[in-house]
């Protein structure tokens, strides 16, 4: 039992490795001047374009509509491509008076998102793309402090939003939204070993758009945002990754738990793949020791181990100590989900292995009424 003590310490120091820091898009002074390509003071103000790839997005596409006509910053444009939606998202954006753009067919090979995504920067007329997901959800402030982001920091910037969940099954998210923080390396102590994007929210400029050849150069990429950050990293374009706070958030799977077993399922066996090996190795002793304290409390019990049962039940409450640190900068996620996490880690387990399996073999999952084929 040394051994597992020990394993269950380090995953600890992992842990406090892995989430060493919580970047959160910065606040900004409402007397900031205007974003401009380059410090030159007769250089325009950049025009944003935004860009919403929406599929069967009814329900949220006017929400983030509204929160964009609310924003204390305006931008120039806002592109919603419609990406062969068979519900009524296309005339959810006529009361705003936004562009449209209607997609019937995405090409063979292509990503349907990747494809929208594409469709609407070829569109767009801004200096600027920020690309949204429908879901997103924008606090009137958004806007100006991803500006200010920008322009201190002059290069790509994407947001992790803070996940708002709603109903009970939403908080089996728990795991995968921690370990998807830790793979892309956004908790660690030194800045930029970022492998890519965060998808639900990118601003990007044009030229550094189209440098990095843009969704074109990633078409058939399932995990989209992490293949764009690495075309990004390709080409020497530098990016930095934030988490939202309460103000950029999202409801990752409000559709039901079906729709976030097939998430998830699409993305975990892609995810681990793209991990650099270290860090792979470090996320799973984290993994493991988190698993291991519950399980050798029960184990020391069932052999009447009563001494090592009470170090491992100790050392279980640490995790759940840790685990409620870290998970309150990521989302909404409930006391009582903290103290069940071996159910919430167990359905991890679960869909994790179920998409290495899909992957291997090439099998299909169906995402937004599309099937999918894991593993090309």
């Amino acid at each position: 039992m040394t051994f597992d003590l020990i394993i269950i310490c380090a995953g600890l120091l992992a842990s406090l490795f892995l989430f060493y820091r919580f970047p959160v898009l910065p606040c900004v002074d409402q007397k900031e001047h205007p974003l401009k390509l380059s410090d030159d003071p007769e250089d325009h103000p950049v025009r944003i374009t935004v860009i919403i790839p929406a599929r069967n997005e009814e329900i949220n596409l006017p929400l983030l509509l509204t929160d964009l006509r609310n924003q204390t910053d305006s931008v120039f444009e806002i592109i919603c491509v419609d990406d062969d939606s068979d519900d009524s998202t296309a005339q959810m954006t006529a009361p705003f008076g936004i562009k449209l753009i209607s997609l019937r067919e995405k090409p063979k090979n292509w990503i349907g998102k990747s494809f929208a995504c594409q469709t609407g920067a070829d569109a767009a007329r801004g200096d600027v793309f920020l690309f949204l997901d429908a879901d997103v959800r924008l606090a009137p402030d958004s806007i100006r402090r991803l500006k200010s982001a920008y322009r201190n920091n002059g290069h790509v910037i994407s947001v992790q939003p803070f996940h708002k969940m709603v109903k009970g099954y939403e908080q089996f998210s728990l795991f995968f939204n921690l370990i998807q923080f830790a793979a892309n390396g956004l908790g660690l102590p030194v800045k930029n070993r970022n492998i890519g994007l965060f998808g639900p929210v990118i601003l990007i400029s044009r030229k550094d758009y189209f440098d990095a050849g843009g969704h074109a150069s990633i078409h058939n990429s399932i995990i989209d945002d992490v293949a764009l950050g690495q075309k990004l990293k390709d080409k020497k374009i530098a990016f930095e990754l934030f988490i939202g706070d309460r103000d950029i958030s999202f409801r990752m799977y409000g559709g039901g738990i079906k729709a976030l077993l097939d998430g998830w399922t699409k993305n975990q066996a892609s995810g681990a793949m793209k991990t650099p090996v270290i860090r792979f190795l470090i996320v799973f002793l984290w993994i493991t020791a988190c698993a291991s304290a519950p399980l050798q409390a029960i184990r020391s019990i069932y052999l009447a181990n009563y001494i090592w049962a009470a170090i491992f039940f100790l050392l279980f409450i640490l995790w759940m100590l840790e685990l409620r640190r870290i998970s309150t900068h990521i989302g909404t996620f409930k006391r009582y989900v903290i103290v069940l996490y071996p159910v919430y880690l167990v359905m991890f387990f679960g869909v994790f292995f179920v998409s290495i399996f899909k992957k291997v073999f090439h099998l299909k999952v169906i995402w937004k009424d599309r099937e999918i084929t894991l593993g090309k």
